[in-house]
């Protein structure tokens, strides 16, 4: 019996875990080699101006804009979804198929057949 080796996926995988952890170790493994040095910064130590966000807020130079009322054009829109959910009348059936019909003659006496 052979074992048939099948060939290596010629689609190409994102690294794991363990291969992001390793390459980072090796990068920095790298940089203290060529004279690099980490500056460690105390628990807490942010870059933030006094603890605090920058609390200016834009200003807005334009005045503010007086608001329209849209209440006719909502009424119009909520009219026309009324309209349209309301369901259509449905013409009568009418069989399109040909049918026979008697014809009477003056006494009551079935003469012949008609198609109509």
């Amino acid at each position: 019996m052979s074992i048939i080796s099948r060939p290596k996926s010629r689609l190409r995988l994102p690294p794991n875990k363990h291969q992001v952890k390793q390459e980072l170790a090796n990068d920095v493994a790298d940089f203290l080699a060529r004279g690099g040095n980490v500056v460690e910064v105390e628990q807490g130590a942010t870059a933030l101006i006094n603890g605090r966000f920058n609390q200016q807020r834009p200003s807005l130079s334009s005045q503010q804009q007086t608001r329209t009322l849209l209440s006719d054009q909502v009424t119009a829109i909520e009219e026309r979804k009324q309209a349209s959910r309301q369901p259509k009348p449905t013409p009568p059936k009418v069989n399109r198929r040909p049918t026979k019909k008697w014809i009477y003659d003056d006494f009551g006496e079935p003469l012949r057949w008609v198609w109509t």
